[in-house]
């Protein structure tokens, strides 16, 4: 036991061997200065507790040997200076506990070796970076997200590659850019009726509990959920993670925040990167099952010059290439007789060429692996928000495909005419606008045959006491019949008789008949007190047309049967049967004449 101040100076060439169990406690402001030579030995289960202000000078060629559970507990203000040539030799199941404020300074030619179970516990003012409070409260992002500092500040990953997010078109994209240690700075965009989320996976295998950032359009403003995706599952949980900020332009969603990740796993270099989306009901607050739009591998978040390349994009390019010969084919016909099988191994990405035809034989299978990429439809809402921007021809043939009767209707001009447009989002995903005119409503059928009116979805949108109501129907046999379709985003305005709206729809698939949908405007009558629908007038009808070709000529198959008729049927028909019945009533006459003058005779 050392009393308070003591001062011990050991002689040259001393050697302390300790016994068992032996246990030394140092009292405050002691000052040990070992002399050169010095060898201390120490035995099994040796404790050591030095309390306050201890100093220890070791001077040349001191030699500690640490055996069996040797415990040193450091108190506060500990410094300890090693000049040269010490080494100190721990076995065992050697602990050290610093306490506040304990600096050691190494000199010459320390050496330090740890065998098994060495455990160091370093006290206060460590310099480490302490994770963010959690605060998902969101705030305007005031600036919208940008390309800016993309490869100087910030790293950035994006599908398409080129996917510039403050400028108009779909795409993902996220920015990174590091504050101090596993603290990051964020900003994700992309566009969906629900959310868009980033998942930020530890190891290579995203979706094992992984921290996932979720922006959703909550009627139009930014919802913020801290999460966890796992099993293809969103689970809300507490993060580190606050600064959160987002706008929503349209189906845009934009948001930035902070977050604190966890460590990246020794199997890695960094962070595996997936940016998705998927439904939201603002109502409940449930998030959908996310749809991966982007997957990287590991990417070192720090690299800002690092090029990250979509997982899902690579895979389906390069497991599809046996199909370039197809691709680049005009026609294709395959024709298969007898027991077909076809097996779709994982990850299999097929691309079909237009007008390709493929005849299979009995007992066809097609089995397709894991992780095939489709779009996923859209999530119903038909609430109708106010159409700004009147309907128009703007970008018919470079943008959007457009049909219209007479074929020159301009639905932003004067004057009774039928319009839509049609442009593509992804997959079966479509962006429409139509135009007529009508005192009730004015509807649009997609024909995934050349049928229509055989439980064709059709949209319609009726003046309800001059504001628009929109409704999601079928028709069949001649009725509209509502029902709930795959549509959302829709907008509308009535300027007198004049009826427009937009709306985004998922199709169905169109039939192996056909190579895209037949198109139908009509217009009818609506009873805004029971909401009761007419039944529709035709007023364009046509074949079935490719919708992704804005280029494309469709032709309005009513016209062209009307002006037919009327050409060629009436005056041919009148004149030769005039022309048959006279003929027969003269010959008639002659031969009853002959007749009768044979019998005078």
């Amino acid at each position: 036991m050392a009393v308070n101040n003591m001062t011990t100076t050991a002689a040259p060439n001393m050697t302390t061997t300790a016994v068992n169990n032996m246990t030394t406690t140092a009292g405050n402001n002691m000052t040990t200065t070992a002399a050169p030579n010095m060898t201390t030995t120490a035995g099994n289960n040796i404790t050591t507790t030095a309390v306050n202000n201890m100093t220890t000078t070791a001077v040349n060629n001191m030699t500690t040997t640490a055996v069996n559970n040797m415990t040193t507990t450091a108190g506060n203000n500990m410094t300890t200076t090693a000049v040269n040539n010490m080494t100190t030799t721990a076995v065992n199941n050697m602990t050290t506990t610093a306490g506040n404020n304990m600096t050691t300074t190494a000199v010459n030619n320390m050496t330090t070796t740890a065998v098994n179970n060495m455990t160091t516990t370093a006290g206060n003012n460590m310099t480490t970076v302490p994770p963010l409070t959690p605060n998902i409260t969101v705030e305007a992002l005031e600036t919208p997200v940008s390309r800016a500092e993309c490869g100087t500040q910030q790293l950035c990953v994006a599908e398409p590659s080129v996917c510039d997010p403050s400028a108009a078109g779909s795409c993902f994209f996220l920015a990174a850019r590091q504050q101090s240690g596993s603290n990051f700075d964020f900003s994700i965009s992309g566009e969906s009726d629900g959310y868009i989320a980033a998942t930020l996976s530890p190891d290579s295998t995203v979706g094992d509990n992984d921290p996932t950032y979720v922006c959703a359009n909550n009627n139009g403003v930014v919802r913020f959920f801290s999460t966890v995706l796992n099993n293809g599952q969103l689970v809300s949980t507490e993060l580190n993670v606050n600064s959160v900020r987002g706008r929503v332009n349209g189906r845009r969603i934009q948001c930035s925040f902070a977050a604190t990740l966890p460590s990246a796993t020794t199997r890695t270099t960094g962070f595996a990167i997936s940016l998705s989306d998927g439904s939201f009901n603002p109502t409940s607050g449930d998030l959908g099952s996310p749809t991966t739009r982007f997957r990287s591998p590991a990417v070192d978040l720090t690299n800002v010059n690092a090029t990250v390349n979509n997982e899902i994009t690579t895979t389906a390019t390069t497991t599809a290439a046996p199909t370039t010969t197809a691709t680049t084919t005009t026609t294709a016909t395959t024709t298969t007789a007898g027991i077909m099988t076809t097996a779709a191994v994982t990850n299999m990405t097929t691309t079909a060429v237009n007008n390709m035809t493929t005849t299979a034989g009995n007992n066809m299978t097609t089995t397709a692996g894991n992780n095939m990429t489709t779009v996923p439809p859209l999530t119903p809402n038909i609430t109708v928000e106010a159409l700004e921007t009147p309907v128009s021809r703007a970008e018919c043939g470079t943008q959007q495909l457009c049909v219209a009767e007479p074929s020159v209707c301009d639905p932003s001009a004067t004057g009774s005419c039928f319009f839509l447009a049609a442009r593509q989002q992804s997959g079966s995903n479509f962006d429409f606008s139509i135009s007529g005119e009508s005192d009730g409503y004015i509807a649009a059928t997609l024909s995934p045959d050349s049928t229509v009116g055989d439980n064709d979805p059709t949209y319609v949108c009726a003046n309800n006491n001059g504001v628009v109501r929109f409704f999601s129907t079928v028709l069949n046999n001649g009725q509209l019949v509502s029902t709930e379709l795959n549509v959302n985003s829709v907008r509308g305005r009535v300027n007198g008789r004049r009826i427009q709206c937009s709306f985004a729809a998922t199709l169905p698939s169109a039939t192996t008949r056909t190579t895209g949908f037949a198109i139908s405007l009509s217009d009818g009558s609506f009873n805004p007190t029971s909401g009761d629908l007419g039944s529709p007038t035709t007023r364009f009808r046509s074949p079935a047309v490719d919708l992704t070709n804005v280029n494309a000529t469709v032709n309005n198959e009513i016209t062209t049967t009307t002006t037919t008729t009327t050409t060629t049927a009436a005056p041919t028909t009148t004149v030769n049967h005039g022309i048959t019945f006279h003929q027969s009533l003269t010959q008639a006459l002659l031969i009853t004449v002959g007749a009768l003058g044979l019998a005078m005779l």
